[in-house]
C-alpha cells in the first residue's frame, strides 16, 4: 500500500476556523468523542510534562509538532523561552493568533529535518518535547532526530509523550470490529492505521538509548489520559 503522506493528513485533519478555547481542543484532536477533553485532565497533562522534564525558569525549551500552540503556551509561563515549530501552516498560524507570548517563537518547520536551522536561538535549548505526534515517524527517524541534538547539545532531556504502544493497542481495538480493522491494516503493512500513526514497541526505544548511549525511562501514560499510550523520556548520561 503507498505510504501515507503525513503533511497533507494534518493539512487536512479538522481543518477547522478556531473562534473559542474549545475549537483549539479540537482542531488538534484532544478530545473524546470529538468533545475537548476535561481542564483537570488537561492540567495533569501539563503538570506531568513540568515535572518529567524538571522544567524551570532558566530552561530553554524546544517543542517539536506543536500544532496549535495549545500546551506550549502553558508551558512558556515556566521556562526562559520556548521555540516551537510544526509542518501545518494553518495550525502555526492559529498558534501565532490565540497563544503567543514574548518568549515563544513559533515557525513553520519538519521534525524530519534540520529543525535547529529554523531559529535564531539566543541559547540553544536543554529540553525538547514531542506531544501526541510521534506515531507519524519511524525509529529511524526517531534516531535521527536525537543524533541532530546531540551534534548541537552536550546535556539534555528529550520527552515524548502520547506515543500509541504495541503492547495496549488492544486497549484502543477493544471491539471485534476495531480488531479487524487494525488487522486489515496490518495485513497490507499500512502503518498509517487510519491516522493513529504506527505503534511503538518499548524495545525500540531501548536499542536507540543504547545506540546512542543515552539513558531512557518509559512510562504508560495516566488512565485518565489514555490507556494505550505511553511516555518516554532520553537523557544525557
Amino acid at each position: 500500500m503507498e505510504k501515507i503522506n503525513w503533511e497533507i493528513f494534518w493539512s487536512n485533519y479538522r481543518n477547522v476556523e478556531s473562534n473559542q478555547e474549545d475549537d483549539l481542543f479540537f482542531q488538534v484532536g484532544k478530545t473524546i468523542n470529538k468533545a475537548p477533553i476535561s481542564n483537570d485532565v488537561f492540567i495533569e497533562m501539563i503538570q506531568n510534562l513540568e515535572s518529567t522534564l524538571q522544567l524551570k525558569d532558566t530552561d530553554v525549551l524546544l517543542e517539536m509538532c506543536c500544532g496549535n500552540g495549545l500546551l506550549t503556551k502553558p508551558l512558556s509561563a515556566i521556562c526562559k523561552n520556548v521555540y516551537a515549530f510544526d509542518f501545518t501552516s494553518h495550525l502555526i498560524e492559529t498558534a501565532k493568533k490565540f497563544k503567543i507570548s514574548d518568549n515563544i517563537v513559533y515557525k513553520t518547520g519538519d521534525a524530519k529535518s534540520d529543525f535547529f536551522s529554523l531559529f535564531n536561538f539566543e541559547k540553544l535549548p536543554n529540553k525538547y518535547l514531542m506531544n501526541d505526534s510521534l506515531g507519524y515517524f519511524t525509529p529511524y527517524e526517531l534516531k535521527n532526530i536525537l543524533l541532530l541534538i546531540l551534534e548541537k547539545v552536550d546535556v539534555f532531556s528529550f520527552y515524548i509523550t502520547g506515543i500509541p504502544a504495541d503492547e495496549l493497542k488492544w486497549n484502543f481495538y477493544n471491539t471485534p470490529e476495531r480488531k479487524k480493522v487494525y488487522l486489515s491494516y496490518s495485513e497490507n503493512s499500512d502503518e498509517s492505521n487510519n491516522g493513529m500513526g504506527r505503534w511503538w514497541k518499548s524495545e525500540e526505544f531501548i536499542s536507540i538509548s543504547e545506540d546512542l548511549n543515552l539513558k531512557v525511562s518509559l512510562a504508560s501514560q495516566s488512565k485518565t489520559i489514555s490507556n494505550y499510550r505511553m511516555n518516554v523520556l532520553f537523557e544525557t548520561k
